[in-house]
């Protein structure tokens, strides 16, 4: 399901808008994890980042095609339903924020499977804590990203009715931490909903997709972003390839060779060209129908074989002999309703089985 989709240029855009610039030295995120790149909390070999780890520019890309993929295979193998590629892009996008667990165990995904869009992205806004020395936040921030990854889900331009200044959140800190805040007020996605339907996203005639599929499977497939600590699988890191526009048809990029079409030839000036061919499946005659015929015939009880005509001779001499010792007339007994009935019933059935007999010699001549 959805093996076709990758995440486009709106998802990419997105995700390194709310990440920012690569980091090129850790740090410690809202979910108490140390990242890199662009939000990223663990390494190509699937090992979580420490306070002193770095990376490069070109490493961070690396670092983000390997998340990348990790986060649209899941979003594929969790997801039952066909998508489009916006909300593909949403779900990776949500994915990789709340990591795959999360993702999991979301209302979000129950509803998509459900094939409830509306409510699915209605649901973005469920994600909003982030927990912090054991203290589950309500972050505002966080707010504004799910509404914007909602927006995207539904086709729809999230830089206006997501604005720093469009969102809110008012939260009550508990008495003794750590604890959970209470949500007093938060931006109702309805009121995202009605300014980002004024903005729909124009389709992407030519995608840029940043996770083209890697040759070599990855050494780690961690179980989630910053909601668990990845789990390393055995096998050696691959390379991270480097960043292209892939072919839109899809994983593969061998070019087929070309086929050369012979040009058609004319006919000779006064002759009639030949008919088309008729396709196959269509090709009949009359051989074939008698054939046809035949095979039906054959496969055809005769009348005389069959229990209800026995059954209907035996009534009949029943019927004649009770009226014949009866009134010892046997015209009488013809001149019976009853009997005359039955008469007729079997002149019918012997006129039937002649014009059947005619019939399947007709057919059976027709083969020779």
């Amino acid at each position: 399901m959805n093996e076709l989709q990758f995440t486009n240029a709106y998802g990419l855009r997105l995700i390194q808008e709310f990440e920012g610039e690569p980091r090129l030295a850790a740090r410690l995120c809202e979910g108490g994890r140390y990242e890199l790149g662009y939000g990223i909390t663990f390494d190509l070999d699937g090992q979580p980042f420490t306070a002193t780890s770095t990376c490069t520019p070109d490493y961070a890309d690396a670092l983000f095609r390997n998340a990348l993929k990790f986060f649209e295979d899941g979003v594929r193998r969790l997801v039952t339903v066909p998508l489009n590629s916006n909300q593909f892009s949403g779900l990776v996008a949500l994915a990789w924020n709340i990591g795959l667990e999360n993702f999991r165990s979301s209302t979000v995904l129950r509803r998509v499977n459900e094939g409830r869009m509306e409510d699915a992205a209605a649901s973005f806004g469920m994600w909003v804590f982030a927990t912090k020395g054991g203290h589950k936040q309500a972050l505002r921030g966080l707010l504004r990203r799910r509404y914007s990854e909602a927006a995207l889900f539904l086709g729809y331009s999230w830089t206006e009715a997501c604005d720093n200044d469009a969102i809110a959140l008012q939260r009550e800190i508990p008495a003794s931490l750590p604890g959970t805040d209470r949500v007093i007020y938060k931006t109702a996605f309805k009121d995202v909903l009605a300014v980002a339907q004024r903005y729909p996203l124009p389709p992407l005639d030519d995608e840029l997709v940043l996770s083209t599929p890697i040759k070599a499977e990855p050494a780690v497939v961690p179980i989630a972003s910053k909601a668990g600590q990845p789990v390393p699988l055995p096998g050696p890191a691959p390379a991270a390839p480097a960043l292209e526009k892939p072919a839109l048809s899809g994983p593969a990029s061998a070019t087929a060779p070309p086929v050369k079409v012979p040009a058609p030839q004319r006919a000779p000036e006064g002759t009639k060209p030949p008919d088309p061919p008729v396709p196959i499946g269509q090709q009949t005659s009359a051989v074939d129908g008698a054939k046809r015929s035949e095979e039906w015939s054959s496969g055809t009880k005769a009348m005389w074989q069959s229990r209800r005509f026995y059954g209907l001779v035996l009534i009949m001499a029943g019927r004649l002999w009770m009226l014949k010792t009866g009134s010892n007339a046997f015209l009488g007994a013809v001149s019976d309703p009853l009997v005359m009935e039955f008469v007729g019933g079997f002149g019918v059935m012997i006129a039937g089985e002649l014009i059947q007999s005619w019939g399947r010699a007709k057919a059976k001549k027709a083969l020779h």
